[in-house]
């Protein structure tokens, strides 16, 4: 039998408490890594993997891109991230699954966002399903937790079992895995945060 992922048994309430300003305070820097990449790569088809109750699609232009796809295990986040973004109407998308099960055409995408995903999947056969996804000259934008750092110490139960779940992937560890499918690296940064910890995030194309 399957194990499921742990993250589709985090209420939406103790995942923004979690990843907001009174825990980890990772939400607003992943969206203004998500802003960075939109902004560069002015995608007119956009993959959200891991989208979790929608951070930072409020950077989304309607003006710029017809289509925003978002994938997530769990579906109640998915209801408040339609709320959330009522007004991008059909342009969004949203699909409960995980994102190594999920099948769409070869090249549909300029841009892969794919934030602190990695971490709870096998890098390798995402890195090949992202590259699947890509069209020719698209871009995927990739954020990874560095190791270091204490944090809040998580509620017990089930955050408890997130962080058992993770494994952290180094960010080499990722570039090689995108040069055997063809992306290169573009750029890429390490971002520091509170609690002593920090983001890498890169982005890739061919």
């Amino acid at each position: 039998m399957t194990t499921p992922n742990p993250w589709s048994l985090v209420p939406a309430a103790d995942y923004e408490r979690h990843m907001g300003a009174g825990g980890l305070d990772q939400l607003a820097p992943l969206s203004a890594l998500f802003q960075e990449a939109y902004l560069a790569a002015q995608p007119d088809r956009v993959l959200v993997v891991g989208c979790a109750t929608g951070n930072g699609l409020e950077h989304v232009s309607p003006a710029v891109t017809r289509r925003v796809v978002g994938l997530d295990v769990n579906l109640q986040y998915l209801g408040i991230c339609r709320q959330r973004f009522f007004h991008l109407g059909p342009r969004l998308e949203l699909y409960c699954t995980s994102a190594l099960a999920w099948r769409a055409p070869p090249g549909s995408f300029d841009l892969v966002h794919a934030a602190l995903v990695f971490e709870y999947l096998q890098p390798a056969a995402l890195v090949e399903q992202v590259a699947g996804w890509l069209a020719p000259h698209g871009t995927c934008q990739v954020v990874l937790q560095l190791p270091g750092g204490e944090g809040p110490p998580a509620a017990p139960g089930v955050l408890e079992l997130i962080r058992r779940a993770m494994k952290l992937v180094p960010p080499e560890e990722l570039t090689a895995l995108m040069e055997r499918h063809g992306l290169e690296p573009r750029r890429s940064k390490t971002v520091p945060l509170r609690h002593g910890k920090s983001l890498w995030t890169g982005a890739f194309s061919r």
